[in-house]
């Protein structure tokens, strides 16, 4: 078994451990971008051993990608309920002040 046959194996597993463990993180919190965290944690590792197996252009992308969401998802988990869609607040004292 070579090297590459390994890492691919361990990318599918890391991705069905990802669906599990997500799953049982949103039914113990109730909290759906939680559990979108957690699974994208797995999916970082799983796209990072896909590209360990063979380095393509593609998968370096793809894995690019993950991370991006993955940090964008947890950002948004970390300023709050409204995280990355929250209406901008209204200036004080603007009210009834044509520009």
């Amino acid at each position: 078994m070579s090297l590459g046959e390994v890492t691919e194996a361990a990318s599918a597993v890391a991705v069905a451990m990802g669906i599990v463990v997500a799953a049982a993180s949103l039914a113990a919190t109730r909290k759906p971008m939680a559990a979108l965290a957690v699974l994208l944690d797995f999916l970082t590792v799983a796209g990072l051993l896909h590209l360990a197996a063979d380095p393509t252009y593609l998968r370096a992308l793809s894995a690019g990608i993950v991370l991006a969401v993955r940090h964008l998802i947890t950002w948004s988990l970390q300023t709050g309920a409204g995280g990355l869609f929250a209406p901008m607040p209204r200036r004080p004292g603007r009210a009834g002040k044509a520009d």
